[in-house]
């Protein structure tokens, strides 16, 4: 797997790293011949110094045929002509790009980009969240900021002692239409459960479940519910 990030910053320097440690290689293209040295000399990838724009540097890069192309400054017009060259001349097969005004979010989209990352609204839906999740009594809600028309959330509930689950396998639970356990964590192992799998205390349970049926959720697994 190979990857081509454009955009030397704090975004696609920690995004580079990350993928090396996943094994997959990497080449990363910046401007600025500092922040180049400073990659180069830390990270083991390939790194370009020139405008991620200009296709020459693209191709330089490997951008053709890549599995991964991804256009992370802190410039929309650039991530912009990144992805559309990515798209169009280099037949990327996935491009991600970073939004920093969300006005030109919609523009990203209809180009083709794969994925569509607005930094300030991801940010704001995370704080959102919190501030919801409290307010609602659940442990956690992941945020769906990539679908924000998702009429899905996915949840985090740790099962207490007391909670009337304890001891039920899955198939027993009252639970509403189109909701599902998609992950228990159980002492640090991660499981794929059915439904005969049984109800632990202390397991963690991941649940996909439409928004209207989050408080019989929470009334499933919550202690004194």
């Amino acid at each position: 797997m190979y990857a081509v990030i454009v955009g030397g910053g704090k975004v696609g320097r920690n995004l580079a790293k990350d993928l090396l440690e996943d094994g997959m290689a990497v080449s990363i293209v910046e401007k600025d011949s500092g922040k180049c040295e400073n990659i180069a000399s830390k990270l083991n990838a390939l790194v370009i110094n020139g405008d991620g724009a200009d296709y020459s540097v693209l191709e330089s890069a490997g951008s053709r045929g890549a599995d991964y192309l991804i256009a992370a400054t802190g410039t929309d017009e650039v991530n912009f002509v990144v992805c559309l060259l990515a798209k169009v001349s280099f037949s990327a097969k996935t491009t991600l790009a970073r939004v920093n005004d969300i006005r030109n979010e919609g523009i990203f989209k209809k180009s083709g980009v794969d994925f569509v990352l607005t930094t300030p609204y991801i940010i704001s839906k995370m704080m959102h969240e919190i501030i919801r999740c409290k307010d609602c009594g659940f442990p956690f809600i992941i945020p769906t900021f990539l679908d924000r028309k998702s009429k899905f959330e996915i949840v985090r509930f740790i099962i207490k002692e007391g909670s009337p689950s304890i001891g039920k396998k899955i198939s027993e639970l009252k639970f509403p239409k189109d909701s599902l356990i998609i992950t228990v964590i159980r002492s640090g192992e991660i499981m794929i459960p059915s439904g005969k799998s049984v109800i632990n205390k202390d397991d963690t349970l991941y649940i996909i479940t439409r928004r209207d049926s989050l408080e019989h959720i929470k009334g499933t697994f919550s202690v004194g519910e």
